[in-house]
């Protein structure tokens, strides 16, 4: 069987127009250095890692790493959907350029090299829509951390569906009505930013409410529990369940972004009445 360090080294010598960047998800802090050995001088390399051992101390040693919120060992497949949003997030960030070619490596939690041209994901791109709505890329990314954490968990075993909106809060009440009381009212922003990994849990468990959950473009929850009001000019499509039709709707009248996570494991993203963005979980 070929080992990590043998096929990254065959993978650097067939590809004779070479590699702008390099990206790493292990938790093993020698796997990184021996595959490090293997890389051309001068190649960019971004380690991802869910392990704060291995994080400090590859940054000790002068690594880039950027540490994971979900344990690389628990994602399966799912992984390759996380390093595709990973590498969008680098795009949006501009530590990916739009026409770098990119040696994603898998470490765990499979044995693998994947070559990813960024000129081929401009489709799908975060970043501007970020821009667009003059959102950071970061909630961007965080908002998407979250959807993924609720459409591949669930809750207490059962799937379960969430919306989440992002824009101008005084719009996005104007086209929505509480269906609850404002779980977010008198509390902290801090204790509401999206940004905040210890924060998730608590939206994720407001998320199963009907209804969607409000955010203003810094990622602060401003409401939860917010019904949609679709007016008669916007019609469902074929096969669109309620929560998408709200999603799409809000983020048509608002100028908005939605994310609407399904039951079945489909993160959709919409903005200004379009669908931009489409994953299915494993």
């Amino acid at each position: 069987m070929v080992d990590l360090a043998t096929l990254v080294r065959s993978s650097i010598q067939s590809e004779k127009q070479g590699f702008s960047a390099c990206v790493l998800l292990s938790n093993n802090s020698r796997t990184v250095r021996k595959i490090a050995e293997e890389l051309p001088k001068g190649l960019n390399m971004v380690t991802l890692t869910s392990s704060q051992k291995v994080a400090q101390s590859l940054s000790g040693d002068g690594f880039e790493v950027k540490i994971l919120d979900e344990p690389l060992s628990a994602q399966g497949l799912s992984v390759l959907n996380r390093l595709h949003d990973m590498i969008l997030q680098g795009l949006g960030e501009g530590r990916f350029g739009n026409n770098d070619k990119i040696l994603a490596i898998l470490a765990e939690p499979m044995t693998g090299v994947i070559i990813v041209e960024a000129n081929n994901l401009s489709s799908n791109r975060l970043g501007p829509l970020s821009n667009e709505h003059e959102i950071d890329i970061e909630v961007l990314a965080k908002l998407m951390d979250l959807a993924r954490h609720i459409g591949g968990r669930g809750r207490e075993g059962h799937a379960v569906g969430a919306l989440f909106v992002i824009g101008s809060v005084p719009k996005l009440r104007r086209y929505s009505t509480a269906l609850v009381l404002n779980p977010f009212k008198g509390h902290s922003e801090m204790r509401r930013s999206i940004l905040n990994l210890n924060n998730h849990e608590t939206l994720a468990e407001f998320a199963w409410l009907d209804g969607a959950i409000l955010f203003n473009s810094k990622g602060i929850a401003s409401d939860a529990g917010r019904y949609i009001q679709v007016p008669s000019g916007i019609v469902a499509k074929p096969g669109e369940g309620g929560r998408h039709l709200a999603g799409r709707s809000i983020s048509q009248l608002a100028n908005s972004i939605a994310i609407c996570v399904s039951s079945s494991g489909i993160i959709t993203l919409y903005s200004n009445g379009r669908e931009r963005y489409k994953v299915r979980l494993s």
